[in-house]
């Protein structure tokens, strides 16, 4: 199982269907794009829980999801 992040998402637009998330108690932001998410949307200022991948531009948000706080 690869560990996970929790950030809050600055914002998403979900016409072109990408966004960027900022790490919780960073100010360090990552971006993600409509085929990252594991949920339908996501809106500006929802925690989400996420994965860090290396991408071509540096690192990208993957498998993107709602952090329930059960």
């Amino acid at each position: 199982m690869e560990p996970t992040s929790l950030g809050t998402v600055v914002f998403y637009l979900p016409g072109p269907g990408y966004g960027y998330l900022r790490l919780h108690g960073s100010r360090e932001e990552f971006y993600f794009r409509r085929r990252n998410l594991r949920v339908p949307v996501v809106r500006k200022g929802d925690l989400v829980r996420f994965v860090l991948r290396d991408g071509p531009q540096g690192y990208v948000a993957d498998g993107v999801e709602l952090a329930g706080l059960a």
